[in-house]
């Protein structure tokens, strides 16, 4: 890990030696930013650019940069309007700059040149990239111990960007998988729609009884990433990595040589191949969206932060929606994995504006701003006193979809599986489990032996990136 106290020069070498490109960090599974007829965090329509910089006039300004497009964008902006309203000196700018992706290569990019904005949003698995490059000051240390309140964070939220037992990062935008299905379909079927699936073997009994009752073509519908991978090996309490899931140190295996392994995908190939299963395409989100909506299927699987805009559609779709916790794997489980993306403070700022980029996060972290950013988005508020503030409001009552997302989380037990996965190159080996899976069901190549080649060029990955560290 490249020290704290490195020169901008190191940086840029880190930078330049790990071959960051646009293609750094896959959105994947962590976007929970989809919504009816649009493309999720991907999506033009945030706040336009803005430099920033301490005035002569004593106003104080942070540059914030950040990844939500639309209407996410636009509550964004929202909170920070609110605060510089609020606030005496302190004014917060904030520059969209597109997706996870893009964000997160204009940030490593302006690293590279020593202009980092003051704080930044970067996605979920760009945490090693970024604790890699020296350029963010811990959290845990930038925030004033009598200010905050670390226990109040939800553990799930706050344990997945944590390193060392150190919080690196304040989290955002936060969400899980779940399970949406349509009641009336159910119901047409014969099916209970108040008793969903709730394992691999149940939702291929309740998709061939759907497609076997010609109520919908196929079963259930999900897009081809890596992420809902990945969370069916935290469900079976298994890391996907080793080093304690890249935790402890840089990983050099993946675990794709597992029993658990063999159960995920060739329950998903089998799906595919007795036409139980709607292969809405790599990373097609929307399209699995609509496939659902449009009754294709009865079943479908995504993020949490979406259960506004799923509530919605089903309605103008004409039936009732329902909501359960993440399929697993086996009858093990363990707990979900935070996704989305978090805050982190650059290093070295001025006395001015650390106290200012302070002040914001913490103003930030309160329930209230919290219940408003959860209401808005359907993002997890990340304090348990926010989700106390929207119970006593009579929120979760009114939306029980809501409350479904926020059982599955409290359940979720802390082990190494399910505090998340972490590796430099891990944009790259999203990609090979994705790609391996199309390969699946494309071509000849069986399921072991696809592993097998997916966990040679997954492990290959790895080493390269802690041999461009010079580790």
């Amino acid at each position: 890990m490249v020290s704290p106290n490195d020169s901008s020069e190191n940086r840029r070498r880190f930078l330049k030696t790990t071959g960051i490109t646009a293609g750094a960090i896959a959105t994947a599974g962590c976007l929970g930013t989809l919504s009816i007829g649009s493309g999720g965090s991907n999506d033009s329509g945030g706040s336009s650019e803005s430099s920033a910089s301490d005035t002569s006039s004593g106003e104080t300004t942070i540059e914030w940069w950040h990844a939500m497009g639309g209407n996410l964008g636009e509550t964004v902006d929202a909170l920070a309007e609110d605060f510089n309203e609020q606030s005496d000196g302190v004014t917060v700018e904030t520059s969209y700059k597109g997706s996870y992706t893009e964000t997160l290569n204009a940030v490593t990019s302006a690293i590279g040149a020593g202009e980092a904005p003051d704080l930044a949003q970067i996605v979920d698995l760009g945490c090693r990239l970024a604790i890699d490059s020296g350029a963010f000051e811990p959290m845990e240390e930038a925030l004033p111990s009598d200010r905050i309140d670390w226990s109040d964070f939800q553990d799930p939220v706050i344990n997945y960007y944590s390193f060392d037992d150190t919080v690196y990062s304040l989290p955002f935008n936060s969400s899980t998988p779940i399970f949406y299905y349509n009641k009336d379909k159910f119901a047409e079927a014969g099916l209970d729609p108040e008793s969903p699936p709730t394992t691999f073997e149940g939702i291929r009994a309740a998709s061939e009884t759907v497609v076997d009752q010609g109520v919908a073509e196929q079963g259930i519908t999900f897009a081809n990433v890596s992420w809902f991978p990945e969370q069916w090996f935290a469900e079976a309490g298994v890391p996907l990595v080793n080093e304690e899931n890249g935790r402890a140190d840089d990983p050099t295996e993946i675990n794709l040589d597992t029993d658990t392994a063999d159960r995920i995908f060739g329950w998903w190939a089998d799906m595919y191949d007795d036409g139980l299963y709607n292969h809405a395409g790599k990373g097609a989100w929307d399209a699995a969206q609509q496939a659902f909506l449009n009754g294709k299927t009865a079943m479908w699987i995504s993020s949490t932060a979406g259960v506004a805009a799923a509530t919605e559609g089903a309605a103008d779709n004409g039936f009732e929606l329902g909501t359960a916790y993440f399929p697993t794997p086996g009858d093990t489980r363990t707990g979900v994995v935070i996704g989305g993306a978090s805050l982190w403070m650059t290093r070295g700022l001025s006395d001015a504006k650390k106290e200012a980029v302070t002040d914001f996060l913490l103003w930030l972290a309160e329930a209230e701003q919290q219940a408003f950013w959860h209401r808005n988005t359907g993002y997890f508020p990340i304090s348990d006193s926010a989700v106390e503030q929207l119970d006593d409001d009579g929120w979760f009552d009114d939306n029980p979809n809501f409350r479904t997302a926020f059982d599955q989380l409290k359940e979720t037990e802390t082990t190494t599986a399910t505090q998340g996965w972490q590796a430099g190159p891990a944009s790259k080996v999203r990609d090979i489990i994705q790609d391996g899976y199309i390969s699946m069901i494309n071509s000849d190549v069986g399921v072991d032996e696809k592993l097998g080649q997916m966990k040679t060029e997954a492990d290959a990955a790895l080493q390269d990136y802690i041999e461009s560290k010079g580790s």
